[in-house]
């Protein structure tokens, strides 16, 4: 584990007068020479974010996030061109917010560029070749784009637009800069550079009239989640936004009047309140992109979501601001693009005052960028869509860790990872991404804001609240055992593993009651997205059951047998207690005379815990089994998509049930294949259209083909 690709003069800088300042964007110059057709290297580390620009063309964007006190390097091969010169932009956002999706360390830039033996230019507080300018058009003072991320983007462009970003720009008044002391070890990005092709959308497109109500925005602020966030998220108070683009799109009604097909070469004349939707063809992630020319003083809203409601798309549907703003001055001509990626099918510009001229309306792709396995021979379409709508969902979630979704969180949440790295060694045949999640939470020797021994939920982030989920952290020691034993791990990695999973036991012990079960557990104990979140306390049995799959997997990560045998005596009470009138109750309550009650609640995820754990089969249970088969549910409390019908059709095919899996499996995701291209977090869209976990669909879809293959 020790980092290969240290700096050879670049030192990690960022401008004095804007350390430790919020939302703050800065661009780094260096031109240098480069003879044609000469190899060289860009070597970028940076926080929180960067893109790279080569000759005013998008070359990189990064970077690979880790653990706090660490830094991945991104390599990014440059060649000279056509002349020798070669102009290098480097833009930086320093957010200065905790989010779920990096961690809330010192902004920063350290990069170099090598040809050879020969570093060309690097960042240092005094010559080196780079020069940084404090880069304004960005606007400052914004609301949260969501409670886990950071801020939305608003831009005020005068006449000159994005000239900085061409060739043969000089840098104004150039900012101090200053060498970040921040303690950080460097690490190998290890994981594929991301695909940063173009999609065009569909060709024809719908226009339309914007009508804004001022009844309509209170009631939908009233009844809207983000107009909270900065209250409840660390970032700019209301009093303080300079621009709510949530508050500018709230009482908005869009009324469609015409199709109209585009033509690359012909812009769109919108005036005040016109606009012009897109459309993707399915939901891709990455960074929206137009060029714009402001015929007088406009203000222009780039908005999008996953889906439409109603033919209207509602930018806050999934408790996001998906909304991008820019304000032009008269004649301002810019070739725009989003400096944060995003998710959606549908790309609406809405010129809200002024008139401006749209042309080449279009996404550029932040998305895994592997070869993968092809599908199976002799896959039916219908199977075949949902399978390679699996693969739309890892693509744009595995990138360079395993995240939940890539809009509203862009978090690495353990659970979710489980499922994803299976999909990955599936497709790819190897676990690059999953190496550098674990990894990511295996270096840290504590977490702050956190409990000593806990884990985060979802890393590399910030405990937003001090919330963590403990039912994760059990998950985080069932995944290393998996990979260790079935996928690739480092032989090294084994001091630090036993470091964690002794942290977590310790942890864990302080709940354990009489009879080894754990017990009022503190922290969002989360058992899936139904109403079995309702019966977590006193003692959960679905925890419990996880619970002992923990201390069987510690036992193998630890070599210790006595963990296997606190397991099974954790099992044995589960089913002395929670077994009755045929399934598993989900809890039991402690009453006040100091009794444990079993309560009647049932759920169907809790009897898929206990079949996926061990503590039933379906030959000992086997008229549950049956009935659960048949979709016989009874009284228990329906599952969700995650993770109780992931587990439900694993355990169908794994118990010699393909049909009823490919039934079912083809009723609850091939509707959403068909509607957005990619797999949903829930059954329905009330959230994320394009989850990470739902890419095991793919496996599944794969072993019931190999099992119809083997049974002909």
């Amino acid at each position: 584990m020790t980092p290969s690709l240290p700096f050879s003069k670049a030192i990690p800088v960022w401008p004095a007068p804007l350390a430790g300042r919020m939302n703050v964007w800065v661009s780094f110059h260096a031109r240098m020479e480069l003879a044609r057709r000469t190899a060289g290297t860009l070597r970028v580390a940076a926080a929180q974010a960067y893109r790279v620009w080569v000759n005013g063309r998008l070359a990189g964007r990064g970077p690979a996030r880790t653990a706090h006190g660490h830094a991945r390097v991104d390599e990014w091969p440059l060649t000279g061109g056509v002349s020798d010169g070669l102009e290098i932009i480097i833009e930086v956002m320093g957010y200065g917010v905790p989010t779920f999706c990096s961690t809330h360390e010192p902004a920063f830039l350290c990069a170099e560029l090598v040809a050879g033996k020969k570093v060309l230019a690097w960042t240092a507080p005094r010559g080196g070749g780079f020069v940084a300018e404090h880069r304004c058009e960005r606007v400052q003072k914004v609301e949260r784009y969501s409670y886990q991320r950071a801020f939305v983007e608003c831009y005020r462009f005068g006449v000159h637009g994005t000239l900085w970003q061409m060739p043969g720009y000089n840098p104004g008044k150039p900012a101090a800069l200053a060498c970040v002391a921040h303690r950080r070890s460097w690490l190998e990005r290890g994981v594929a550079r991301p695909d940063l092709s173009e999609l065009k959308p569909r060709p024809v497109a719908v226009r339309g009239r914007a009508a804004f109500s001022a009844a309509r925005a209170r009631r939908a602020r009233a009844h809207r989640f983000i107009d909270d966030v900065p209250k409840i998220s660390a970032g700019f108070p209301p009093g303080q936004v300079e621009w709510s683009l949530h508050r500018e799109l709230s009482g908005g009604r869009f009324t469609a009047t015409h199709r109209v097909r585009l033509h690359t070469a012909r812009p769109a004349a919108l005036a005040a309140g016109q606009w012009l939707r897109v459309d993707f063809g399915a939901v891709h992630t990455g960074f929206p992109a137009l060029r714009v020319r402001a015929r007088r003083a406009t203000r222009l809203l780039l908005v999008f979501d996953e889906i439409l409601v109603e033919g209207q798309l509602v930018h806050d549907r999934s408790a996001c601001v998906n909304a991008v703003g820019l304000d032009l001055a008269a004649g301002a001509e810019l070739n725009f693009e989003a400096f944060e990626p995003y998710t959606f099918q549908h790309l609406q510009v809405l010129v809200v005052t002024g008139a401006a001229e749209v042309a080449d309306v279009r996404l550029r792709n932040f998305i895994n960028a592997e070869t993968v396995r092809p599908a199976p021979a002799g896959l039916p379409p219908a199977a075949a869509r949902v399978r390679a709508a699996a693969l739309a969902s890892f693509r744009q979630n595995a990138l360079d860790l395993f995240m939940d979704c890539p809009s509203r969180e862009r978090a690495g949440w353990l659970c979710d990872s489980l499922f994803t790295a299976r999909a990955e060694w599936h497709f790819c045949g190897d676990n690059p991404i999953e190496r550098a999640f674990l990894e990511n939470y295996l270096r840290p020797a504590q977490f702050a804001g956190l409990p000593r021994g806990m884990v985060p939920m979802c890393y590399p982030a910030e405990a937003l609240q001090n919330q963590f989920i403990p039912n994760w952290a059990m998950f985080l020691v069932v995944q290393l055992d998996e990979a260790r034993r079935t996928r690739r791990l480092p032989v090294a990695w084994q001091p630090l593993i036993a470091r964690r999973v002794r942290g977590l036991l310790a942890y864990f012990r302080r709940f354990e009651n009489e009879l080894g079960l754990l017990e009022k557990l503190e922290g969002w104990v989360f058992v899936e997205w139904s109403k079995a979140n309702a019966f977590v306390q006193d003692v959960n049995f679905p925890t419990n059951m996880l619970y002992a799959a923990t201390l069987r997997a510690a036992a193998r990560l630890l070599r210790e047998p006595k963990l296997a045998a606190r397991a099974a005596r954790i099992e044995s009470a589960i089913r002395v207690l929670a077994w009755r009138d045929g399934r598993f109750s989900d809890h039991a309550v402690r009453s006040a005379d100091g009794k444990l009650a079993v309560a009647d609640d049932a759920s169907e995820v809790c009897q898929y815990y206990a079949f996926t754990f061990g503590l039933a089969s379906p030959q000992r249970e086997a008229a549950l089994w049956r009935r659960l088969v048949r979709g016989d549910y009874g009284g228990l409390h329906p599952a969700n998509a995650f993770v109780g019908k992931l587990l439900r059709l694993e355990l169908l095919i794994a118990h010699g049930e393909p049909a009823a899996a490919h039934r079912e499996l083809m009723r609850n995701f091939a509707p959403m294949a068909r509607r957005t291209g990619t797999l949903w977090e829930h059954l329905d869209v009330s959230a994320s259209c394009n989850h990470g976990f739902t890419s095991y669909i793919a496996v599944l879809i794969d072993r019931l083909q190999q099992a119809q293959r083997d049974r002909h």
